[in-house]
């Protein structure tokens, strides 16, 4: 049985387990390595996205800046998560709505043309 991808629901982390999960990584961020300071703002990042079957466990989450989460996010994720959707949908024969059909002016018919000039043909023996 394989997992549905982007269905799991996020779940916040008590007070008590964010300090854990912090302790946990010696307060450094999980993506650039560098120490948390006092008074900034972070938050606990799922290391593998919940739309690509992540869970909710504290073994998936991470401390991180909260720039570093929103680069990750639009970078990362966001196209990874978008190629998974297009994948399953794929997979189950769901078609993309194509949208509306693009009207053009089309080509003149026949009649409407130019009428081409036809010349005579050229006597490649005649010395000019």
């Amino acid at each position: 049985m394989t997992t549905d991808v982007g269905t799991t629901p996020r779940k916040p982390l008590t007070p008590t387990q964010r300090l854990k999960l912090f302790e946990a990584h010696g307060g450094k961020c999980s993506l650039c390595g560098l120490q948390i300071k006092a008074g900034e703002k972070w938050i606990d990042e799922h290391l593998r996205a919940l739309a690509l079957g992540g869970s909710n466990d504290i073994d998936n989450r991470a401390p991180v800046h909260v720039a570093c989460a929103e680069a990750k996010t639009h970078k990362e994720d966001l196209p990874r998560i978008a190629k998974a959707k297009r994948q399953k949908m794929a997979s189950l024969g769901i078609k993309r709505d194509a949208g509306p059909k693009i009207k053009s002016a089309g080509f003149p018919s026949r009649k409407d043309r130019t009428p081409k000039v036809s010349l005579p043909p050229r006597n490649i023996y005649q010395d000019a």
